[in-house]
């Protein structure tokens, strides 16, 4: 296809395109309204100068595509371009019903009908970013441009929260005198500082006490609090591996998880206590009458403050997993939670609330997750990254009226489905924005040099990655289905449809790929020719992790109400009508929880982590006899894998740093020696539930999940919306 000229017909490009109010610095790569900088991310930004180059032209899928990921085969691209429209839109003020800019053109393209204006207008010294989306966008708008104020954060961070705290005493104070005046919004984007690094496992990372005047937030997998009207930053003792604090009603706590636990630590000082064994990191709400209700086992229970036993409260429903981010409503008379269909990504989940009293329980959203009621009378809760609100009536436990998107560009998590948002009962919201991958990741080739290559470069909420037996295929999770990419190809098979499904693992001679579902397993030809059938059936999750080499014995994990997570075996036929199994052996069953189950290459031995320590380890164990374990890991380590050539074992280490660590090894007769494990890599993202990297059939290259390599901002930040509540009345209005 001949290339485009940029629009004014000279040979040299213009440096600036107007539109509107809108300015496009070619050389820059910066999109403008009124001087005043709009932060764009690079696929938007490049559609927007594709269709710039011809306006009135029809630019076909295809050639946007081409120019967008050239040399590259991508996958599912339709999807990609999409969702870069609808930001471009968003960014433009556009609609795609009545398009001012760009207009779709049913089974073709895209065309640009704005009327162009060509030159090289004068650009400002400094600009103010305008974040793409969010609900200020129309204050920011009217705001005049001033030049960008650059302090250091240990300057500005004192000042902007102590502005913060003023503001949320003086509504208080007028509250406290009974008036409800309706404030405007504020929003005020507080640079922590570089020094501190926001962890990425499950619930909130940011919390505000109920007053508001005080936050905690996690940095290196440790807890910090500050006073907002104070400069001092205090390290909470005893957090190491802290996830999804939550504070107690008083403000004078914080309970967390930990290492399989639910702790609590006081704010006034001393070391952090235990209250119970907690498997899962999914969330906790502290109630008035001195108890906890926390994700335990996959369901809530409710756990004595003080610490103590843990009583179930929810049971799962059929097609669900695991219950999480639960939220006592006021009065402690019912409880919000969200369902999921898997343990992994958050497609096909469901807000639902348990009434106490009765134990009745109903669906109150579907698609949503991270439901949480505010004061104001509403229910908002997380859809890929919006925050929506509707009306809710506590005393019925009933939605009432047309969810409405109230803020956009709130960072969640795809896996665990918690949005990194928080309130406190005064109206202040807190929240970290996405940032321009919004959580995506790549699949990219890895060598232990620190060299990547592309293999899947288009971002996506991928999951799982599992290499064919040969390496000529990779099976991954992506929006709850199982995939399957063709190396040589470039093309996608979709194997299930619905969501909910998880840990997609080869059998040893390619033909069929199992998984787990919502009760059992099952399989299903890797080419995609027939359903998915069921291998084992049972009441409680199994999940499959690895075949034996001559691919007749399979490990698995079964989640047992009594003894927790246990590793079972199963003897499994393979003939060209699919798989069949035998009947299932125990090998590991003790008190605690034993996961991760992987043969080594030879067959003899077998990988896996438990909690027996206190902190999950790697342990490996001669197969079957039971003997000669040894652990391998020295720090907290999960997900182990076997290099296929048989000379390293690799495993993921949470603390003190998220990195890949692989352990090499030798065989003598009967016994296992293992060197000290080594930093392998750090540049892989890594999930609480589920592997994200698989080694390579070469041994010299792995298979791992990347951050999408998009431009990240310098400092960790957190955005403050002031007097929220009010906005929220004025957006979502209750009806009388």
């Amino acid at each position: 296809m001949e290339k485009r000229a940029h629009p004014g017909g000279s040979g040299n490009p213009a440096l600036n395109v107007g539109f509107g109010p809108f300015e496009l610095d070619l050389r820059a790569g910066e999109l403008r309204k009124g001087g005043r900088r709009i932060r764009l991310q690079e696929q938007p930004l490049q559609i927007l100068r594709i269709l710039l180059e011809s306006p009135g032209e029809v630019v076909s899928r295809e050639e946007i595509r081409k120019r967008l990921w050239p040399d590259n085969t991508v996958v599912e691209f339709d999807h990609s371009i999409n969702a870069a429209v609808k930001r471009l839109r968003d960014a433009l003020r556009d609609s795609a019903d009545k398009p001012r800019y760009v207009e779709t053109v049913a089974r073709r393209g895209y065309r640009f009908i704005g009327d162009v204006d060509v030159g090289d207008r004068p650009r400002l010294a400094e600009v103010t970013v305008i974040p793409e989306n969010n609900l200020t966008n129309r204050q920011a708008e009217l705001a005049p441009g001033r030049p960008a104020l650059h302090l250091p954060p240990r300057i500005v961070v004192p000042f902007l929260l102590a502005a913060i705290i003023l503001m949320i005493w003086a509504g208080a104070a007028y509250y406290r005198r009974g008036l409800r005046p309706s404030l405007p919004l504020v929003r005020l984007d507080v640079d922590l500082g570089s020094d501190v690094s926001p962890d990425s496992g499950p619930g909130a990372n940011a919390i505000l006490s109920l007053g508001g005047t005080r936050l905690v937030y996690i940095s290196h997998s440790k807890l910090f609090t500050r006073q907002l009207d104070q400069p001092n930053v205090v390290e909470l003792p005893g957090t190491e591996n802290a996830q999804a604090p939550f504070f107690s009603p008083d403000g004078r706590w914080v309970a967390f998880f930990a290492t399989g636990r639910l702790k609590k630590v006081s704010l006034r000082g001393g070391p952090a206590m235990v209250l119970c064994d907690c498997p899962l990191a999914n969330g906790g709400s502290w109630g008035n009458d001195g108890s906890i209700v926390a994700t335990c086992n996959f369901t809530l229970a409710r756990i004595p403050s003080a610490g103590g036993a843990p009583t179930p409260v929810t049971e799962l429903s059929p097609g669900e997993i695991v219950h999480r981010w639960p939220q006592i409503l006021p009065g402690g008379k019912a409880v919000l939670f969200t369902a999921y269909p898997s343990v992994t990504g958050s497609d096909g989940a469901n807000i639902e609330v348990l009434s106490f009293k009765e134990g009745r329980r109903k669906t109150l959203v579907r698609g949503g997750t991270f439901g949480r009621y505010v004061p104001t009378g509403h229910l908002i809760y997380i859809n890929k990254g919006t925050l929506y609100a509707s009306a809710f009536d506590a005393d019925r436990l009933e939605v009432r009226g047309t969810p409405t998107p109230i803020l956009e560009d709130v960072a969640y998590s795809s896996a665990w489905g918690s949005g990194l948002v928080d309130f406190s009962q005064t109206g202040t919201l807190v929240y970290r924005s996405s940032k321009a991958a919004g959580g995506l990741v790549t699949v990219q080739w890895l060598d232990d040099s620190g060299n990547t290559r592309p293999l899947l470069p288009v971002p996506g909420n991928y999951l799982s990655p599992t290499l064919s037996p040969d390496g000529s295929r990779l099976a991954l999770i992506s929006a709850g289905d199982i995939w399957v990419y063709e190396l040589g190809h470039g093309s996608m098979t979709r194997l299930t449809f619905g969501a909910g499904y998880g840990n997609p693992l080869w059998s040893a001679d390619g033909r069929y790929i199992l998984f787990r579902a919502a009760r059992g397993m099952l399989w299903t030809r890797a080419d995609g020719t027939v359903q998915p059938q069921l291998l084992t059936q049972s009441s409680n999750q199994q999940t499959p992790w690895s075949f034996t080499p001559d691919g007749k014995r399979l490990a698995f994990v079964e989640l047992d109400p009594a003894t927790g997570a246990d590793i079972w075996t199963v003897p499994v036929e393979t003939s060209s009508s699919g798989l069949r199994a035998g009947k299932p052996e125990v090998f590991l069953q003790t008190p605690f929880h034993e996961r991760g189950a992987m043969f080594s290459p030879d067959g003899r031995w077998l990988a896996y982590l438990s909690n027996e320590s206190g902190t999950y380890q790697i342990y490996v164990q001669a197969f079957p006899q039971k003997n000669g374990k040894r652990q391998i890991s020295t720090e907290r380590g999960t997900f182990p894998a076997w290099s296929r050539n048989g000379t390293e074992l690799f495993f993921w280490q949470f603390a003190p740093d998220n990195q890949l660590m692989a352990v090499s090894y030798k065989i003598r007769g009967d016994g296992f020696i293992a060197d000290r494990p080594r930093v392998w890599s750090k540049k892989i993202v890594s999930f609480s539930t589920t592997r994200s990297y698989d080694p390579a059939p070469d041994g010299k290259h792995i298979v791992a999940l990347t951050p999408a390599d998009t431009p990240q901002e310098p400092h960790d930040r957190v955005i403050f919306l002031l007097n929220f509540f009010d906005e929220l009345r004025r957006r979502v209005p209750l009806s009388k």
